[in-house]
């Protein structure tokens, strides 16, 4: 810019993209996830324009929904109403109370997951309890760091490292992040914290409903609801956030009984979050088994792909395996990863599939060739078509060991 002659004229926003490439940052929703480096640099000539005093820290609270409305105020430029982020430089208005975070699918890894930041504490509501956050994916698993914890004695992990590497995750996390800023001392369970964690659950529900999460839909049925429209407009029109959250929100916290109930729902996307709340349940009983059977001819084939993975995880059920490999056949390739990812974390339990994906795994080659460059953003199928074959080239991978 100076050699050009334009430092005296521009502003420059330095930051970066959310956490490092190490453990415990990028992906998850912990402040070393979530916090990222940000400097501005405001030339003399343009200082005139903010409030915020020079060489100081802005201790706001501030997403990348932001920066548009910053930009927008420093220019001069009226703000639309449809714009969430407020600006941070030239305000008067009173901080952000909160920033919410949010965890869908990476790449091939299906999870769910959200999160809300005070300025002292984070709170995070993971609906997949049942899924570590250290998740085996193929793009994560190129470097040596995520191989170095698979082989580590387990005995030996502290509980630091034992939240990171486990199988599982806590369904709520609470953490005082002033007196504990790596996140390592959950408060879930610490009555004298009762009133901030409520506070922030219905904070969390509220912003769900405001900002109408489409996360809560599975992929696939997103899509199947959102034909002939967009999942934005859907999200507007015909979407009944308020009572799937609520589902959702039993995952990890209520009983078999309040899921069993839940199968029975006229709403798939109810009867979905049933199968991941069954899921999410390390042994389940019979009439729990009985109804998740039932479940395999459920109309919508997303609920019928989880509740074919919670059989699975409790015992070998070849309806099941049936119900996964029929799956792998579907043109809707939100269907397909799902299968293909579900299969893929059963391994050796779903042995029996191996030729299902290998016919998969060359339906995908033939629609994205292997050795095309992962970072090379593709439209549509393609793109998912590599997904997919992360998944099954994983489980093929693992069967031939």
């Amino acid at each position: 810019l100076k050699s050009d002659g334009l430092d005296d004229d521009t502003i420059v926003f330095f930051y970066s993209d959310h956490g490092s490439g190490m453990p415990r940052h990028k992906r998850a929703l912990l402040d070393s996830g979530m916090k990222v480096a940000m400097m501005i640099h405001i030339p003399q000539k343009w200082q005139h324009l903010v409030k915020t005093k020079m060489n100081s820290n802005n201790r706001r609270l501030i997403n990348f929904a932001d920066f548009a409305p910053t930009i927008l105020q420093l220019l001069g430029l009226k703000i639309p109403d449809y714009m969430e982020g407020q600006p941070f430089l030239n305000t008067n208005k009173a901080a952000k109370k909160y920033i919410f975070g949010h965890r869908d699918r990476v790449d091939e890894a299906i999870d769910m997951a959200r999160s809300v930041r005070s300025q002292r504490y984070l709170y995070i509501r993971n609906f997949m309890p049942h899924l570590g956050y250290n998740q085996k994916t193929a793009w994560a698993d190129l470097g040596d760091i995520r191989h170095e914890f698979y082989a580590f004695n387990k005995e030996a992990f502290t509980p630091a490292q034992r939240h990171f590497t486990s199988a599982t995750r806590p369904a709520e996390e609470l953490y005082d992040c002033q007196n504990d800023p790596q996140n390592l001392h959950n408060l879930i369970d610490a009555a004298t914290h009762n009133d901030i964690l409520n506070t922030m659950r219905q904070a969390l529900k509220q912003h769900v409903i405001d900002s109408k999460d489409l996360g809560f839909l599975p992929e696939a049925m997103c899509r199947q609801r959102s034909q002939g429209t967009t999942p934005y407009e859907m999200a507007r029109q015909n979407y009944p956030v308020e009572k799937i959250y609520d589902a959702a929100n039993k995952v990890g916290m209520h009983h078999e009984d309040t899921f069993l109930k839940l199968l029975n729902d006229k709403d798939s996307a109810l009867r979905y979050w049933a199968t991941v709340g069954l899921c999410s349940i390390k042994k389940l009983s019979e009439q729990a088994l009985k109804a998740l059977q039932k479940s395999l001819s459920d109309k919508d084939i997303t609920v019928r792909i989880q509740a074919a993975d919670a059989l699975l995880h409790q015992s070998t059920n070849t309806t099941a395996l049936k119900t996964l490999a029929q799956a792998l056949k579907s043109e809707n390739f939100a269907v397909v990863l799902h299968a293909a990812r579900t299969i893929e974390n059963l391994a050796q339990k779903a042995f029996t599939l191996k030729a299902a994906m290998l016919a998969c795994d060359k339906r995908m080659k033939n629609i994205r060739p292997s050795g095309q460059s992962a970072v090379v953003v593709q439209p549509g199928k393609i793109d998912m078509a590599m997904f997919i074959g992360f998944s099954t080239n994983a489980f093929l991978t693992t069967l031939n060991k």
